[in-house]
């Protein structure tokens, strides 16, 4: 049986995903790249869960970046709780 869990969770497939994430990064035009180096990711780790805070960027791409993979974030971690039979709140 397929696990997605073991797999999501090796060094490996992290390391994978990351390098992908990256290289469309290197994508980007210089001033976008720059104005992304400015933002300010927070993550809050508790016990039994996490906080996450985007700080606001002046540059329109940025922004639409942010407001995309957060949508993009929320989806995949709402959809993967569900899909293992967990219920899922999620509160605006």
């Amino acid at each position: 049986m397929f696990d997605f869990m073991q797999m999501a969770g090796t060094p490996q497939s992290q390391e994978m995903l990351f390098r992908l994430m990256s290289q469309q990064m290197n994508q980007l035009s210089p001033d976008v790249r720059e104005a992304i180096s400015k933002v300010e990711v927070v993550i809050k780790k508790g016990e039994r869960g996490f906080e996450l805070s985007i700080g606001h960027s002046d540059h329109e791409t940025v922004e639409s970046m942010v407001q995309q993979s957060l949508g993009s974030w929320i989806s995949m971690l709402s959809r993967g709780f569900q899909a293992v039979g967990y219920r899922v709140k999620l509160y605006e």
